[in-house]
């Protein structure tokens, strides 16, 4: 953690079921990052894997090689805040500039990079992840992964919905799917929730397989149809769920010369007929992150669209102390209160989300 006369509280996770709130040093930016005051972060199915199982991608027991993080790591990979200073090369204007950050690190000189995929980045880091994060009260991005969310009118709470949104956004884009063609998607939890507003944003006709009723109840509000009124065979059936059912579901599911995206992570390799894959001409599609350049533009627009707001998805946001026994645990024990959950790390209690539009000060 960076060196400063100032601190702050922030979650900083030490090992598998081991996050606390500490006081921690306030970290400064670099020349081309902005230094944030959190609005509000999210949590999501990556956090609780490394609180129940890990560390696997947070560097504390061994040395980043992009980051140099090694040790215990402010959690916090899903944000948006107000800007409060800027690095040496950025314009000082910037600051009381409402952002959503992707969080994303990447080199830009790669040959990933360099033909527009920056997820694949050969040295691909994420704020959050391989170095601290937001689930502080200050945190530091490059400007380059972020979007003006004022310009949209968007509040701080609607702004932290940036990043999931991209994610999906991004999966649906690498499915290719236009909207002539139906979809199937099974798992509405999540990333699975907002994958179903891209698609009805998009024209396209989703149907949701889901087996718990109030998630099944909000995608249909985010726009799904009613599996029984799909409309004859998908062209693409996204796999959200990262479970061996939802990955057999969506296999049986698909049509001949159909796609699936696999957008949950397995836990286990599954064996895969090559046979059928050949003759039925199907293709596996993969999806990872985002790519920020073109799905964080289009992800600050979706939310902004969405008029009645998001307290259907995301109701609450905890304090920093109600981090792990009301959002960490509940994930990890598949009985999270809500699709979304926020953390405000400057409440002293947890408060309703507030998702009432700003007046768009900035921009168009």
């Amino acid at each position: 953690m960076s060196s400063s006369t100032h601190r702050m509280p922030a979650a900083v996770f030490h090992g598998r079921g081991d996050v606390r709130v500490e006081e921690v040093a306030v970290p400064r930016p670099g020349p081309n990052e902005v230094l944030l005051s959190v609005a509000a972060a999210g949590i999501c199915g990556t956090d609780a894997a490394e609180y129940a199982h890990g560390p696997s991608m947070f560097p504390v027991e061994r040395r980043h090689p992009a980051t140099g993080h090694l040790g215990p790591m402010v959690m916090g990979h899903e944000f948006a805040g107000t800007v409060v200073a800027v690095g040496d090369e950025l314009d000082p204007g910037l600051v009381g500039r409402l952002v959503a950050s992707a969080g994303s690190l990447c080199c830009g000189a790669c040959w990933q990079c360099a033909r527009g995929r920056g997820n694949m980045c050969e040295s691909y880091a994420a704020v959050g992840l391989h170095r601290d994060g937001a689930l502080a009260r200050y945190v530091t991005t490059p400007l380059a992964n972020c979007v003006f969310a004022d310009e949209h009118g968007l509040t701080g709470d609607a702004a932290a919905l940036v990043q999931p949104m991209s994610i999906a956004v991004h999966a649906a884009r690498r499915s290719r799917i236009t909207p002539e063609e139906r979809a199937v998607l099974v798992g509405a939890g999540g990333i699975g929730a907002f994958l179903v507003y891209v698609l009805g944003r998009w024209g396209v006709g989703v149907a949701v397989r889901e087996l718990v009723d109030e998630r099944l109840e909000l995608a249909r509000r985010l726009g799904a149809a009613p599996l029984e009124e799909e409309g004859g065979p998908p062209a693409v059936v996204f796999e959200v769920s990262g479970t061996v059912a939802g990955y057999e579901s969506a296999l049986a599911t698909l049509p001949r010369g159909g796609r699936l995206v696999l957008v949950g992570i397995q836990k286990r390799p599954h064996p895969v007929d090559l046979g059928r894959l050949t003759v039925s001409e199907l293709e596996f599609v993969g999806t990872n992150a985002m790519v920020y350049q073109d799905d964080l533009p289009e992800a600050v627009r979706l939310v902004a669209a969405r008029r009645e707001g998001w307290a259907d998805v995301a109701p609450t946001a905890l304090t920093l102390d109600e981090l792990v026994p009301h959002g960490l645990e509940p994930l990890t024990q598949g009985r999270a209160p809500a699709v979304k959950m926020l953390v405000d790390p400057w409440a002293n209690a947890s408060r309703p989300t507030a998702f009432a539009r700003r007046k768009e000060s900035h921009g168009t």
